[in-house]
Formats: structure tokens, C-alpha cells, sequence
């Protein structure tokens, strides 16, 4: 009896040993290498990337967690013990950055925490809004990768801007910027660069020497009116006041006639607009911008003033109607080459008395 209780004890015991024999033949879990497909980047990766993770003890991936946070998803089908892939995400809800930072994989045969480096990649340029710039006015850029931006120059010069998002960029353009100037924006995954091309703008008048048209005169029912009144937004500008009278049943401005503002071949008038800074001495006075008589219309555009601090009113052409705007056909169709006078006045049948009315920097822009 003695004799078999040690055999059962020995038999026991080498069991035990085998099985820890068996255990000591189970590798732990340990990565040797991560390395990111395409370019073969070690312990690196950029957003998107596919990583095979080389090592041994790797069966039965069960969980890979970023920067101790996001959980990233993988296929157990290309799991093996030697090997396992998986994408690099990148979300920014789920708070992604660039940099090094940890990374944990959970497998079958323990767990292991390595440091894995996210690369940011090189912004892009996709988009601009409008599509041809305008000098002084912002534009909205549209892209991939706006994240930490040290720069934005255009012909080399720095901007000023407001990142919307890490795709939308709305910056200041300078009113000196010239046509096919490079914008590029810096950031540490590289330099995105776009040649913008801006609109054709034509200064009509500004009141102190610089524009195509500066000798103004009035007619119709005026009661004063001046084109060297100070404090406009950019020094002097015109002031015309209608006090009630309604002997002609009109009045205006004008700088006249002559040579047309655009080329022969900025003649869509979709692509048409007038810039006109305005003022006013009472909310509810109300502009009429009329243009020369073109293909035997005059085309007129009314508007009442809302808000009496300077502000820049844009127009476009196409929205102008005939019969000194109080038709019914709009100017859609004209030839926006022929148009040559840009005038300025009052609507005396809807507008309070005494109006006076403030301009400045009248433009025409094509773009």
C-alpha cells in the first residue's frame, strides 16, 4: 500500500514538471518592431497608415489601445504569433495628436506597451472661396491638415488669419496683392503652396486723387452737395443732401463718362460687382446707383440704408433693372464692358426729408 502511494506521488510530480515544462515553452508576448507601410518607417507612422507589428507571442490579439485612449480596430485574420497589422486612426473628437505617445496591445499571452511616433502629415490646398481672390477682402481656404500653422505668407508676406478647423483657413488679404502671388502655409508636416489669382478691380472713385473718376458734378433736385467732405472711411469723401424739392423729380451725381472701367473680355455681368463704401445722415435714406444707358436701357440699383456708420455695399451688376431699377428685366445679360459712368443719388419718392447721403471708395470688380 505504501509502495503505491509513492508511486502515485512520483507520477505526480512528473506531470507537474511536464506541464511547467509545456508553460516555460509558451513565449511571453514581445513586439520587436512596428513598422508602417508604405515606406517602411520603424516605430512611426503617419494618420492612415497600415503597421505590421513583428515579435513573437502575439496569438489571440485581443485589444490595441492609443495614447492609453483610443481604441483601434484590427482584423484577427491577419493575427499570427509572429505577426499582426493594424491602421493608424486619426480623430480629433477622440482627441489624436501628433508625437510620440504610447501604445498597448493586449494578446493572448500578456499585454505590452510601446512608444510609437504619429507623424503629421503635409498640409493641402483644395480649395479657395471665392474662387478668384479679391485684394482687401478675406478668402476662405480649404484643405487637409491645418494643424499647428506657423505661417501664412502670399508672395512672401505674412497674413493674417483665423483657423476655422483643422480643413478651413479664412485669411486677410492685403489690398496690394498682386494677381498669381503664392500663398503658402507652414506647418510642422510640411508646406502647402497655391498660386491665387485675384479678381480685376477697377477704382472708379475715392474722393482724394486716386481713382478713374474724380471730377463729380450734381443735377436734379440737389440741395448741396460736395466731393471733399472730411472724416470718410479713407479720408475725404462726397456728400450730396436732397431737402424735399421735386422740381425735376430726379437728382444725382456723376463723374461722367469715357473710356469703359473693364476690358472687352470681362463682359459677364454674373461676374460684375460694384463696391461702394456708404453712409447716411438718417436710417432709411435711399441710394439709387445708376449706370450709363447701355443697349438703349438705363439700369438702376435702389437700396435704403439700414445702419448709419460707413459700411461697404457690394452690388452686383446682374442684380441691376432697368428703368432706372424699377423695371422688370434685370441686367443679367449686359455686356459689362460698356459700362463707362457709375452714378450716385436719391430715391425722392421713398426716402425721409432732408436726406443727406455719404460715398467713398466706388469700385468696380470683376471676378
Amino acid at each position: 500500500m505504501i509502495n503505491k502511494i509513492k508511486y502515485r506521488i512520483i507520477i505526480l510530480l512528473a506531470l507537474a514538471s511536464f506541464t511547467a515544462c509545456q508553460n516555460d515553452d509558451v513565449p511571453t508576448a514581445n513586439i520587436e518592431a512596428m513598422v508602417a507601410e508604405p515606406g517602411d518607417l520603424l516605430n512611426q507612422a503617419f494618420p492612415q497608415n497600415k503597421v505590421r507589428v513583428e515579435g513573437e507571442g502575439l496569438m489571440g490579439l485581443k485589444k490595441i489601445t492609443l495614447d492609453n485612449k483610443i481604441d483601434i480596430s484590427f482584423n484577427p485574420n491577419y493575427n499570427s504569433d509572429k505577426s499582426f497589422i493594424f491602421t493608424i486612426p486619426f480623430d480629433e473628437k477622440l482627441g489624436s495628436r501628433f508625437g510620440v505617445q504610447p501604445i498597448t496591445f493586449i494578446t493572448g499571452n500578456g499585454s505590452v506597451t510601446k512608444n510609437i511616433e504619429i507623424l503629421q502629415p503635409v498640409p493641402t490646398i483644395t480649395k479657395t472661396t471665392p474662387a478668384v481672390a479679391t485684394p482687401g477682402f478675406p478668402l476662405e481656404i480649404e484643405g487637409t491638415w491645418f494643424f499647428n500653422i506657423s505661417s501664412i505668407t502670399l508672395g512672401g508676406k505674412a497674413l493674417s488669419y483665423t483657423v476655422k478647423s483643422s480643413s478651413a483657413i479664412i485669411i486677410g488679404l492685403p489690398t496690394d496683392a498682386v494677381s498669381g502671388s503664392e500663398i503658402a502655409i507652414t506647418t510642422p508636416g510640411g508646406v502647402a503652396k497655391k498660386t491665387i489669382n485675384f479678381a480685376t478691380v477697377v477704382l472708379v472713385s475715392n474722393f482724394d486723387g486716386g481713382g478713374s473718376r474724380e471730377s463729380w458734378n450734381s443735377y436734379g433736385d440737389v440741395a448741396s452737395f460736395s466731393t471733399s467732405t472730411a472724416g470718410g472711411p479713407t479720408g475725404n469723401h462726397a456728400a450730396l443732401a436732397w431737402s424735399g424739392s421735386n422740381a425735376n423729380g430726379y437728382n444725382g451725381s456723376s463723374a461722367g463718362g469715357g473710356t469703359s472701367f473693364l476690358s472687352t473680355s470681362n463682359n459677364d455681368a454674373t461676374k460684375t460687382f460694384i463696391d461702394i463704401d456708404v453712409s447716411a445722415n438718417v436710417i432709411g435714406a435711399q441710394f439709387a446707383i445708376q449706370l450709363n444707358t447701355i443697349d438703349g436701357k438705363d439700369y438702376g440699383y435702389n437700396f435704403k440704408v439700414t445702419n448709419v456708420d460707413w459700411t461697404t455695399k457690394t452690388i452686383s451688376l446682374a442684380d441691376f433693372k432697368d428703368n432706372y431699377g424699377f423695371g422688370a428685366n434685370n441686367a443679367s445679360a449686359i455686356d459689362a464692358s460698356k459700362v463707362n459712368e457709375i452714378k450716385v443719388g436719391i430715391v425722392q419718392s421713398d426716402t425721409p426729408n432732408p436726406s443727406v447721403i455719404k460715398f467713398d471708395n466706388i469700385k468696380i470688380r470683376y471676378q
